[in-house]
């Protein structure tokens, strides 16, 4: 009877002790795993040699979080269906900034290049439309202090709308050199006899040197419709 009992005691003892053990290998194995599926960017691959840079987390690269190039500041531009003046104006100031940064390395562009032509032609081509997205961004400005029609009612308020035409005059004017700029990067981008996958921008440039679209006629036009407005308007006196 002892017998038994004891050897059932230490039956049960054994088996607690194999549990415990098997217990002390899982989480002894298992923080290695969960660390590996957590941080993979962790994970030796390269051996001893591994460089340190490639432990850095991929969404803490500096580089991917702060924009550096004429790209980066390009791909922030953006307008929703609806926006105000500071959007323009937080558009114009972030494509000025794109004017001045340098460009991606060719193999990282916004399209493949496979020749410097290409990339000559590619650089021309965003030069042109960052400068057409500027004059954009003014004239959406313009349009708002500027009046469609004055009428004979409107003399009551003749010194306001006369300011307001002239803030809708200076932006007008400010886009003007911008489109200066976009003809001449539209043209020095047709000295390369290629085409790259930049598709809008293309057709952009295409209609800008065979005329089809010219914004100095229309900037133009609209400097003249203003005149006339402040001449109904009597000068705003």
């Amino acid at each position: 009877m002892n017998r038994a009992r004891t050897s059932s005691g230490w039956g049960r003892s054994c088996r607690g002790a194999c549990a415990g053990a098997l217990i002390a290998v899982i989480f002894s194995v298992t923080p290695l795993a969960s660390e590996n599926t957590q941080y993979p960017n962790l994970r030796d691959e390269g051996g001893p040699f591994t460089p340190f840079s490639d432990f850095i987390p991929k969404s803490r690269l500096h580089n991917k979080t702060v924009p550096h190039y004429l790209e980066d500041y390009y791909l922030l531009y953006g307008l929703k269906m609806y926006y105000n003046e500071d959007t323009l104006r937080m558009n114009i100031a972030r494509l000025k900034t794109a004017l001045a940064s340098k460009f991606r390395h060719p193999s990282e562009a916004l399209v493949k290049i496979d020749s410097e032509d290409e990339y000559s032609r590619y650089r021309n081509l965003m030069f042109m439309h960052l400068n057409m997205l500027i004059m954009r961004s003014y004239l959406g400005i313009a349009a708002r202090y500027d009046k469609r029609d004055v009428k004979f009612y409107n003399q009551d308020w003749a010194k306001e709308i006369a300011e307001s035409l002239d803030i809708a005059a200076t932006h007008y004017r400010e886009a003007l050199p911008y489109w200066e700029e976009a003809v001449k990067y539209a043209e020095a981008a047709g000295e390369y006899k290629i085409t790259t996958n930049l598709g809008f921008i293309e057709n952009e440039r295409y209609r800008i040197v065979k005329g089809e679209l010219d914004f100095g006629k229309i900037i133009e036009n609209y400097l003249e419709k203003l005149d006339e407005k402040k001449g109904k308007l009597g000068g705003g006196e």
